[in-house]
């Protein structure tokens, strides 16, 4: 392997100052629908609000009681292209699947709310969810 990519391979994902910190976590991943129904008039609009159609979502775990109607998202912004957090109806979401993720931030918030980790429960946890939610 050249050194260069194995720096760089040892940069993304090796924990840093000595810590524990996986370098993934699993996460119930989702895309918004190309379609949503928005507003008193149930009008379609392309996307969601925050979010374009086809937009890479990245769930929280379950935070409250209500079935998973509503979930607490990550994902790029329409418009700012920065990524936010929101809670939004499950309903505008589609195509739910379990991934690894890598990416530093996405794991940080995770990690700050109470989100997945890289254990194998909450990998159970999520397939089961997804298979549920595919539905």
């Amino acid at each position: 392997m050249f050194s260069w990519v194995k720096r760089l391979y040892q940069t993304l994902f090796t924990p840093k100052n000595g810590s524990d910190e996986a370098p993934f976590v699993w996460c119930l991943i989702g895309n918004i629908k190309e379609q949503t129904e928005q507003g008193p008039e149930h009008e379609l609009r392309q996307g969601t609000k925050h979010f374009s159609p086809g937009a890479k979502i990245y769930c929280m775990p379950v935070k409250w009681g209500d079935g998973y109607e509503n979930i607490q998202v990550i994902g790029l912004h329409r418009k700012s292209k920065k990524y936010i957090c929101i809670v939004m109806p499950s309903r505008h979401i589609t195509a739910w699947r379990l991934q690894k993720v890598y990416k530093p931030f996405i794991r940080q918030l995770m990690a700050e709310n109470k989100g997945w980790t890289n254990s194998n429960q909450d990998r159970e946890t999520i397939l089961s969810m997804a298979k549920s939610l595919s539905r």
